[in-house]
């Protein structure tokens, strides 16, 4: 459930940045190109934590399955 949330921020925020990299294409803003890179970034850290999320479900099934 955790890995979803954070794939799904993770989407959001892509889905924000691209928007703002057109703005920055179409009228040169600087405040657009801060925040295309801003969302893009916060994009690229909810995908490690989903990555991190489905690596701990997985260890944490291994040690289930351990002890049984």
């Amino acid at each position: 459930m955790t890995q979803r949330l954070w794939l799904g921020l993770a989407v959001v925020y892509t889905c924000t940045a691209v928007i703002q990299l057109y703005l920055l294409a179409s009228t040169g803003a600087v405040w657009a190109g801060t925040l295309t890179a801003a969302g893009f970034l916060a994009a690229l850290l909810c995908a490690f934590a989903a990555w991190k999320a489905s690596t701990r479900r997985k260890d944490a099934i291994r040690e289930l399955e351990r002890r049984t």
